[in-house]
């Protein structure tokens, strides 16, 4: 089983609430929108060694149309494809056939968001994460006929229903079955659709779009199923995917501003926070999610025009890479991330030297701080500093041209892709060192689609457009490939069963950090992929012809 991160602690500082700005973040609560969607299919999984699950949908003994008239009893089992991932509320209708109902109807419910959700069982899960985020549930039911309806809110687009026990004299029907959606997005929100000469490529954006949809909730969630609340990482992601697609601001700004409400005494920003069943900030702190609040909220100001929020906001802005500063050396203005607390995150793989990489986070953060001091027409508060640290990003390029952190000149993806964003360098120069980095035989590669994300960033902001269209299309296109609906927290091609956590069971297969294709698609790569056109679609229409594409009617 993996471990926690060792620098993995909490952060127990006071809270410096501001009423004022909790108050802007609920009036901009959301009404979630709400419809319905049926299962399309009853299906089986058989073992195929060519599928990256390892497993194959096939039709089942019955149809759709046949379930309602089907009888289940003790040790039967059959699962249900809606066609389209969901996040929502499930309902069915249960009734007896037989005798009396002499015994509880006893049923065990799994949510899969993947194959793996639905074949594997989620018996013996060891993570380090709680166990509690798995998705199934075992329910009894005393009487039918009995519209079972489900509290929980699940995320998924396979369920299994295991009839654990009944008794000899009776079986059960089950009709009616549904999922209540629900998303801060309407199933009519209008898009712009681009139109690629690529169907891959069309496949990535499209997932892209549903991974954020599914996400927008009355929060930018991290991920409907696991973890279910606000990192502020993600929300940096998740805002500019946004910016491209739903142009959803008030939920930006809602959960910018309930980030201001809670920092810490030292102006510090807390990693995550959680709204129900009151807004609280999180113990977990991350020094890269931090000095992030910073380009956050610029990239916010610049997106809407809502200066005034800016102005609200640049305390919090200014306060937010105080910690990110602290790590500097006082000589040489490098980072070191053994110069004080707190954990330096950039991805889950582990064994990652965070210096350099920490290096350009925070100097591409200050440049946004100073890039939205001009915009508010106040003074950049960060040019010397900024200035000392481009001249001490060289410690982190090598003779040879290629990125290096720590004692021991790791060479990573991570360090590469902060520093060419923060372009601590100039073009060519870090053009050079990235596709060598890239190149390099001992990198250590991404482990998530966050730190991915940033490698392809990085690469489009220097113009090598087609090897990030090459990543974009082995990374994110080999999800698709391999079946996803959205976008995974996680994603080896080499191993399906791959987890931060020690158990992939434990995963999230609908995650905010991956939904960032569609924002490079339909921005910096939208003209060198020479989009052939666009046409104006619904976020239903998009779903619907998901579903036609997955199940064939």
């Amino acid at each position: 089983m993996s471990d926690a991160p060792e620098d993995m602690v909490e952060s127990v500082l006071p809270t410096r609430w501001n009423r004022d700005f909790e108050k802007v973040a609920n009036d901009l609560c959301p009404e979630l929108h709400r419809w319905a969607r049926t299962p399309q299919r009853v299906i089986k999984f058989d073992k195929d060694a060519s599928q990256y699950f390892g497993v194959c949908a096939a039709p089942a003994g019955c149809t759709i149309d046949q379930l309602p008239s089907k009888a289940w009893g003790k040790g039967d089992d059959f699962i249900l494809d809606f066609g389209v991932h969901m996040v929502g509320y499930v309902s069915f209708r249960l009734e007896s056939r037989g005798s009396h109902m002499d015994a509880p109807c006893r049923l065990r419910l799994t949510f899969g968001e993947s194959p793996l959700d639905v074949t594997l069982g989620m018996d013996n899960v060891k993570t380090w994460i709680s166990t509690s985020w798995l998705p199934d549930e075992v329910i009894n039911i005393d009487m039918c006929p009995e519209l079972v309806t489900l509290r929980r809110r699940y995320s998924f687009r396979f369920l299994r229903v295991e009839v654990i026990d009944t008794s000899p004299k009776f079986k059960v029907v089950f009709s009616d079955i549904k999922c209540e959606c629900v998303s801060a997005i309407s199933q009519l929100h209008p898009l712009e659709a681009l139109e690629f000469g690529d169907e891959l490529l069309q496949k990535i954006d499209h997932v892209s779009i549903s991974t954020l949809r599914d996400c927008m909730q009355t929060v930018f969630e991290d991920g409907p199923r696991r973890d279910r609340r606000l990192w502020s990482g993600d929300l940096r992601l998740q805002a500019l995917a946004n910016y491209s697609t739903f142009k959803d601001f008030n939920l930006v700004k809602r959960c910018i501003f309930q980030f201001a409400a809670v920092v810490r005494e030292d102006d510090s920003v807390p990693a995550c926070i959680f709204e129900q069943p009151q807004l609280t900030p999180s113990s977990d702190y991350i020094v890269d999610y931090d000095a992030l609040f910073a380009a956050i909220v610029n990239d916010y100001v610049v997106a809407s025009g809502d200066t005034a929020a800016g102005h609200d906001l640049w305390p919090t802005v200014l306060g937010c890479v105080k910690r990110a500063i602290s790590h500097l050396d006082p000589d040489t203005h490098a980072f070191d991330e053994t110069k004080g607390e707190g954990w330096k995150f950039l991805d889950w793989q582990p064994g990652l030297e965070h210096s350099a990489g920490e290096h350009g986070v925070l100097l591409y953060c200050l440049k946004a701080a100073n890039a939205l001091a001009k915009v508010l027409g106040k003074e950049a508060p960060f040019v010397d500093l900024v200035a000392q640290m481009t001249e001490a990003a060289k410690a982190f390029l090598s003779p040879a041209s290629v990125f290096v952190s720590g004692p021991k000149g790791q060479v990573s993806y991570a360090s590469a892709s902060w520093l060419v964003l923060a372009e601590a360098f100039p073009k060519e120069v870090a053009q050079t060192a990235l596709l060598n980095t890239l190149s390099h035989p001992e990198a250590l590669k991404p482990l998530t689609p966050y730190l991915w994300h940033h490698v392809c960033d990085a690469l489009a902001t220097v113009g090598c457009y087609d090897k990030c269209i090459e990543i974009m299309t082995e990374y994110w296109g080999g999800m698709v490939k391999a079946g996803a609906d959205t976008f995974w927290e996680c994603y080896n091609p080499a191993d399906p069963k791959a987890s931060p956590y020690g158990d992939v069971r434990n995963n999230s297969f609908c995650h905010a950090w991956s939904c960032t294709p569609t924002y490079l698609l339909r921005g910096k790569l939208k003209d060198y992929m020479g989009v052939k056109g666009t046409k104006p679609v619904t976020m239903g229409g998009l779903d619907d012809s998901w579903v036609q594409s997955q199940v064939g009617y």
